[in-house]
């Protein structure tokens, strides 16, 4: 009798730590890359340290297991997700509501896409300044997060938890 419970209590917590490992993803959260500032044009381009800083992300996140990558659809996230995509020969996806000055709902909405459509899937997202803190806030990350206007080398790695906050690390690139 002492066997079979366990048995089962083995079985139980083998079956758990297989649904644990099936609902981990990664999510990579990146600001593009090094802008050329131009007055008036919302959509500047990249500059070459730019466009440099989008080779090395290329080769950095080559082998994490990316399966998705999205930008806004503005010409800095797109060329700066470009070599990634590339590289694995995949076709990024556009949300242009993340653009600056996107609403807090809209946010939230591309959180719970991430949710829903990749729950086993490695992202990277490519976005803004504005955009990257809203979308780690609407993911459940509790610290307020800035980046400034200067600031393009940041890499945040999310790993969703069942429950509770992801955690989230902010590394440099």
């Amino acid at each position: 009798m002492a066997k079979k419970i366990l048995v089962l209590i083995l079985s139980a917590a083998t079956l758990l730590c297989f649904q644990l490992v099936q609902a981990q993803q990664a999510i990579f959260l990146v600001r593009h890359g090094d802008t050329v500032r131009e007055k008036g044009n919302p959509d500047v381009p990249l500059s070459a340290a730019g466009e440099q800083r989008a080779v090395a992300l290329a080769a950095l996140l080559k082998d994490s297991g990316i399966h998705v990558i999205y930008t806004t659809g503005l010409q800095r996230t797109v060329k700066t997700a470009e070599p990634l995509a590339k590289l694995l020969g995949i076709a990024p996806k556009v949300q242009s509501q993340l653009r600056p000055g996107s609403k807090s709902s809209d946010t939230a909405e591309f959180a719970t896409l991430l949710r829903s459509e990749h729950p086993r899937d490695t992202v990277l997202a490519v976005l803004h300044s504005n955009s990257v803190p809203a979308l780690l806030k609407a993911l459940g990350h509790p610290a307020d997060i800035k980046i400034p206007e200067t600031e393009f080398d940041n890499l945040f790695v999310i790993i969703p938890r069942l429950d509770g906050a992801p955690t989230v690390m902010r590394l440099r690139y």
